[in-house]
């Protein structure tokens, strides 16, 4: 078991080593706020759905294809049952807080943490199972994370959920594969480049993030703290029982527990902007999660590796 620990510890080591070129950038103003926003935007629109092509650029395979539709059905019964934990266990006297820490601890960061790590671990079949993660997340972070954030029902929009990049993105992939579609070499090797840098972008964005993080903000407030065990201990735990008990095995088991191992969404940050909450904040408790899941993400997922 601790070869599977030293594995995973290595590959998480390599991505936050990228991280910390981030967080120097970010210290020495080499990389600017509104440059991280522009990668951000890089990484959302175009380098994730790249990414996402070349995953599901494979042969349609009966087994592939069925274990994608049961990753699909386990990722969204999972993180269904982690708002109904996340509701009941954590609370705060300050509502905005309350808010924020329950939304950090709902999602995780299982685009810009997961798939490089699943692509690292398993390739790419890695990402490929991971996208059934992240097929239920983009619409619980734009239905039931909106109506979190706001307590407003009316700010809930269908346009905005079916026009999101990532729910566009992953049909796209997805009609790609299943109408058995090859890209030409002329389209595949650009899209192919901009693929690779899944990795190295948004290490980096998290890398600024951290830099700019107040991070004794968070350790005055205790829901911060049920929030980071929530997202980095509880709810990863929680999906790999679940993914037992249903006798999941191999590289879906190993995909979806990367995805649910990883630290708040650096959706928390954004929404929180977006919906005039403490932005500072929530950028704060992804920085201090994602600090804590250099420990946490090698454990659990050196256990689903072992267990695989």
């Amino acid at each position: 078991m601790i070869a599977h620990f030293l594995t995973v510890g290595q590959q998480v080591l390599i991505l936050f080593s990228v991280m910390l070129v981030g967080v120097l950038l970010g210290k020495v103003h080499l990389l600017s706020e509104k440059a991280s926003a522009g990668l951000s935007n890089l990484m959302m629109y175009v380098v994730s759905p790249c990414a996402l092509i070349v995953a599901f650029q494979r042969p349609l395979e009966p087994d592939t294809f069925h274990s994608f539709i049961t990753a699909l059905m386990v990722a969204t019964l999972t993180q269904l049952a982690s708002i109904v934990v996340v509701r009941l266990v954590l609370h705060d006297s300050d509502i905005a807080k309350e808010r924020i820490a329950q939304f950090s601890a709902n999602f995780s960061n299982c685009g810009f943490m997961a798939y490089p790590l699943q692509t690292a671990l398993l390739g790419s079949i890695g990402m490929f199972y991971g996208s059934a993660y992240v097929l239920p997340f983009t619409v619980l972070t734009w239905t039931y994370g909106v109506y979190l954030l706001t307590g407003d029902k009316r700010k809930l929009s269908v346009r905005a959920l079916l026009l999101n990049p990532g729910i566009i993105s992953v049909v796209v992939a997805m009609m790609l594969y299943l109408l058995k579609i090859t890209l030409p070499q002329i389209l595949a090797a650009p899209v192919g480049y901009l693929a690779d840098l899944n990795t190295a972008v948004p290490m980096l964005i998290v890398g600024f993030q951290l830099s700019q993080a107040n991070v004794t903000d968070v350790f005055k407030h205790g829901s911060a703290w049920v929030s980071a065990v929530l997202r980095l201990l509880i709810l990863p735990t929680l999906t790999l029982l679940v993914c037992l008990a249903l006798h999941l095995h191999g590289d879906v088991l190993i995909a979806l527990t990367i995805a649910a191992s990883a630290p708040a969404a650096a959706a928390s940050v954004m929404f929180a902007e977006k919906f005039g909450l403490d932005s500072r904040y929530a950028s704060s408790m992804v920085s201090v999660q994602t600090v804590f899941s250099i420990l946490t993400m090698p454990f659990i997922v050196g256990i689903a590796q072992y267990l695989a």
